[in-house]
């Protein structure tokens, strides 16, 4: 794949769609907000995901930790999860804690804690380096739940790793296949079918629509598509989804930059909306105050 194909990847937006469709058992109970914003500040959140007040639990393997409030992190083809982007998600969970706002006992102001808090770390490979760290220095106790899926015990926060490499492509199949080398015809077949049932829903073709355009390949000067599954269903030939991701800039990525600058700008907004949906789900609240010391 050329360095040009690449960049054009949002493995961010696929990471998120495919949480999404993952959980889509549980979208009664689940609310999506990507890029948040934390104080003034530039910093952002790659995935906020609310969890209602219910009794109801999740079971699906990549879900079984989520509290109230629960943030991802998420690594894109090439990166791995490090010491300095652990440490730094730890952080954004402090820092959405105190932008929650302190309990006032004149309001229905609420204490958010590191109970209410959950932290996923997305990755394509298994952090080795980090995993040591954990391990040896910090002697932090690292539990392998299922097939890439590892919690790690008695940290700050409740926190899990989640390796995509490694989960299984009967239980995750949409993390399964964020891959820029899906090579497996019956797999990629299997997504362009299941992808096909739910054309109808912007989370399924977003997702498509970004793992299509990571895996064309360039092979002597010819451009071809490793699953003709995947071709098949966003496209009648190669030329068509050339000529459609060559437009990409323009018709998608320009108004997703646009929109972050329009969030970036009205932070108050953002704050307002998130209100919204704490008060729709009955979840306590405060959010009059801004972050101290951000």
């Amino acid at each position: 794949m050329s360095h040009t194909s690449k960049s054009r990847v949002n493995w961010h937006e696929a990471a998120s769609c495919a949480f999404q469709i993952e959980l889509k058992n549980y979208s009664h109970i689940l609310e999506y907000i990507s890029e948040y914003p934390l104080g003034k500040n530039s910093y952002r959140i790659d995935l906020l995901v609310i969890k209602k007040l219910t009794d109801e639990r999740i079971s699906k393997n990549i879900a079984r930790i989520f509290k109230t409030l629960n943030l991802l992190e998420i690594k894109g083809i090439g990166s791995s999860i490090n010491i300095d982007s652990y440490y730094k998600t730890i952080g954004y969970a402090g820092l959405l804690i105190a932008q929650m706002g302190k309990s006032d006992s004149s309001s229905r102001g609420y204490q958010y804690s590191s109970l209410d808090v959950s932290l996923t770390l997305l990755s394509c490979h298994y952090p080795r380096k980090l995993m040591n760290h954990l391990k040896q220095e910090r002697k932090l106790p690292v539990a392998k739940i299922s097939n890439g899926v590892y919690y790690i015990n008695k940290e700050t926060f409740h926190i899990q790793i989640i390796v995509t490499k490694e989960l299984s492509s009967e239980d995750n199949l949409y993390l399964y296949c964020l891959t820029d080398n899906l090579q497996d015809t019956t797999l990629a077949n299997r997504l362009a079918d299941d992808c096909n049932l739910h054309q109808e829903q912007e989370i399924y073709i977003k997702y498509l629509h970004q793992i299509s355009t990571a895996n064309f390949k360039k092979m002597k000067g010819d451009t071809t598509m490793v699953c003709e599954g995947l071709l098949n269903l966003c496209g009648t030939s190669s030329a068509e989804i050339i000529e459609r991701t060559k437009k990409e800039d323009a018709e998608y990525y320009l108004p997703k930059i646009n929109q972050l600058t329009s969030q970036n700008s009205n932070l108050t907004s953002q704050n307002t909306y998130l209100k919204s949906l704490l008060t729709k789900h009955n979840i306590p609240f405060d959010l009059g105050s801004e972050p101290e010391d951000c």
